[in-house]
């Protein structure tokens, strides 16, 4: 999966970040097991906030189980198009007339796709070592056409060399996967789309 175009910013801007946004972060962690350790840059995945839609996303990830974590897609509603190019409503498949409507989970990287409903078991899920941020998404932020940005956005890190991913729920379900080009587009994210902190990251 292709990843967004890197944004270089300074290593202080997550101080920064925490400090501007509004809201104090309620993540629980009084299981000993979900307390970073020392000198990690990232929660780990047992961490959890107490609010219940998240809380169900954060265990499908944990469990490791693709299945589970499929369980809780929301699909978009779109009709397909045949026009060539990047952007705009899904690619109209073999045997799809421009127009039929189908219903698809967007990704969306340096460029936008999407898996189809009937293609969705053969997606494995997300591959993650850690937790970066959980956030509010704000009500103000640009919204792409066929990409909602959820009520809420869980940024995860990737294990060993992959990209980070953040997964967008609204009412529980995940509603789009992104996959993100490396943690200092994560403080960029959080500074662009954050409305209120749940899990503030790590201070490096």
């Amino acid at each position: 999966m292709k990843t967004f175009t890197q944004i270089i910013f300074s290593t202080g801007m997550v101080l920064g970040i925490t400090a501007c946004l509004p809201g104090t972060p309620v993540v629980q962690q009084t299981d000993p097991s979900a307390q970073p350790r020392a000198g990690e840059s990232y929660h780990p995945l047992t961490a959890r906030t107490g609010i219940e839609q998240i809380d169900q996303v954060l265990d499908a990830v944990a469990s490791g189980d693709s299945g589970q974590l499929r369980s809780l897609i929301q699909f978009t509603e779109a009709v397909c198009t045949q026009r060539e190019g990047l952007g705009g409503p899904p690619k109209c498949r073999a045997g799809e007339s421009e127009g039929t409507l189908v219903e698809v989970l967007p990704f969306l990287g340096s460029e936008g796709s999407f898996i189809h409903q009937d293609e969705i078991a053969e997606w494995q899920g997300i591959d993650v070592s850690g937790l970066y941020a959980i956030y509010e998404v704000s009500p103000d932020i640009m919204v792409e056409e066929y990409y909602p940005p959820g009520e809420y956005a869980i940024l995860f890190a990737g294990r060993d060399d992959e990209s980070p991913v953040a997964l967008r729920l609204t009412d529980g379900r995940i509603v789009r996967v992104d996959y993100i080009a490396g943690r200092a587009s994560l403080s960029a994210i959080l500074e662009r789309e954050a409305s209120r902190l749940i899990l503030a990251p790590i201070a490096p």
